[in-house]
């Protein structure tokens, strides 16, 4: 089994056994197979949306006031959501990728701008931050 094909079963097997929060994140690269899961969960009917809280969070390389709102989007794309429940800062340190194989750069922001563009935002009224 690939190690996709293991999350989707270890997020079905979740599911039965009855978890409802689902806690993901970006950086784990894995909000697709969690999207790709409960897209099937939530259009067979076996699980409807206000009964599962789901966390994500805002990646280090998007920790700016011009990339937030692009951050939720892609996640909430990968996720097959609307919404999410919570969208947490991953780390409140700004980075910058480099290249594969070296350290990432830190970089200035200003976290109250951020804040301010997730309180203003239009795509940021359908979840709690």
């Amino acid at each position: 089994a690939t190690n996709e094909e293991e999350l989707e079963a270890a997020v079905e097997a979740a599911l039965e056994t009855g978890y409802r929060h689902i806690d993901t994140a970006s950086a784990y690269q894995n909000e697709h197979v969690i999207g790709k899961v409960l897209n099937k969960w939530l259009t067979s009917g076996k699980l409807k949306r206000e009964d599962i809280f789901i966390t994500t969070k805002l990646p280090m390389t998007h920790i700016h006031p011009d990339l937030v709102e692009t951050a939720l989007k892609e996640s909430l794309q990968k996720l097959q959501l609307d919404y999410v429940d919570l969208y947490l800062v991953h780390s409140p340190i700004y980075m910058k990728f480099v290249e594969a194989g070296k350290p990432m750069e830190p970089l200035p922001t200003d976290h109250l701008a951020v804040w301010k563009v997730s309180t203003e935002s239009s795509s940021w009224r359908t979840y709690r931050m």
